[in-house]
């Protein structure tokens, strides 16, 4: 893990960021994870990453002999937003970790790099969608995040940006 390097994610992690969506959107092992062009393709997710990267968008790479993992924010709007949406003025969060990866901190470093860039940039707040199965959930909470409202088996959780690490 010490050998992680996190980097500000630019235009050419385009097709990483998309490979990593799949991964977040379809965690589950026992499930096939769709490729970067069926994330892209799909209606449901495709919007996380339209027009990357647009005004106000900020993302991280984890490096270690190439590309480990991502994080990344955007806002949306009332009328078109993802799931976790909570308001227009808060980004909402995608994260992921190569499946072979998990489970050794690189998400964690992510997700509070990615709180501490939201902070520094004057977001209020960050929010999320989780599977209420997803084990990913409890570093969520771990780091803040608290749930707000339920859908079906999904949660929306938020992290208010004046809380510690």
């Amino acid at each position: 893990m010490k050998d992680v390097r996190c980097r500000p994610a630019g235009v050419e992690d385009f097709t990483f960021l998309a490979t990593m969506l799949g991964e977040a959107a379809v965690w589950r092992p026992d499930k096939p994870t769709p490729t970067a062009d069926q994330v892209l393709t799909d209606p449901r997710y495709a919007m996380y990453l339209a027009g990357w990267p647009r005004r106000g968008d900020y993302g991280l790479v984890a490096e270690q002999g190439g590309p480990v993992g991502a994080a990344w924010y955007r806002t949306y709007t009332e009328m078109s937003h993802g799931y976790g949406f909570v308001a227009e003025d808060v980004p909402e969060l995608s994260i992921a970790v190569i499946a072979s990866r998990r489970h050794e901190g690189i998400g964690r470093r992510l997700l509070i790099d990615l709180i501490e860039a939201s902070v520094a940039q004057g977001h209020p707040a960050l929010s999320l969608s989780v599977n209420g199965d997803n084990p990913a959930r409890g570093l969520y909470e771990a780091v803040g995040f608290q749930p707000v409202e339920e859908h079906g088996s999904s949660w929306t959780m938020i992290r208010q940006a004046a809380q510690s690490n």
